[in-house]
């Protein structure tokens, strides 16, 4: 089986969209899915596209995802999320991301081993408030299409030193906006040059896309 970036089962509305985002990034997607018809339909923009029964263990084994790098379980039945959430946890792979439907849904996913879990809908509103809010920078982002706003965990060598150190500017060509406690949850906005980068840390990076991507891999 090839390696694959995502492989995202259940194309629904949200599970084909977010394929067919992710393959116009450069991504190498794999998508899963039992009906034939939206199997053809995402089949043009991805890299694979197969007809399956994820919520069998068979189909998920046979796929070979242990080296994908991350999953997007997509699924929007309950049952079925949960059951696939399970098996690929059991089967070791490298990062689950689930859709949820609700709150005790989410709960649900998280405890079955998701790595992480979204509500769409909830998300979706948020970033809709934050437009509201600061409409400057609704405004002000999509003129940069190359450029973006990520959050990520520095790499391990980097812990200890001052941005000043690490001149990410200077040797990744990123900038580090902001920087958030994973203990206290307190954010640091357009920290000082002797700021020390600490174990729980995470960076707000802004910076052309392929940098930032280049960059979190470092990890």
């Amino acid at each position: 089986m090839k390696n694959y970036d995502f492989a995202v089962i259940g194309l629904g509305k949200f599970g084909f969209y977010l394929a067919k985002a992710l393959s116009e990034q450069g991504q190498r997607v794999l998508c899963i899915e039992r009906q034939q018809t939206l199997v053809e339909a995402i089949a043009p923009f991805v890299s694979d596209a197969v007809v399956g029964n994820a919520g069998s263990r068979d189909v998920l084994d046979s796929l070979d995802l242990k080296q994908t790098d991350k999953i997007i379980v997509a699924v929007g039945n309950l049952t079925q999320s949960i059951l696939i959430t399970l098996y690929l946890k059991e089967m070791d792979v490298n990062y689950i991301l689930a859709k949820a439907n609700d709150e005790d849904h989410a709960t649900l996913l998280s405890l079955v081993g998701a790595d992480e879990v979204i509500i769409p809908e909830r998300n979706s509103a948020a970033k809709v408030a934050q437009s509201l809010v600061m409409p400057n920078v609704a405004d002000f982002l999509p003129m940069l299409p190359d450029y973006c706003i990520a959050e990520v965990e520095p790499p391990s060598s980097l812990i200890g030193d001052t941005l000043q150190e690490i001149d990410l500017r200077k040797k990744h060509r990123v900038y580090v906006i902001g920087v958030k406690s994973k203990a206290s949850g307190k954010i640091t906005l357009m920290p000082r040059a002797e700021y020390r980068i600490e174990k729980d840390s995470i960076l707000f990076l802004i910076g052309r896309k392929e940098d930032v991507q280049k960059f979190s891999g470092l990890n």
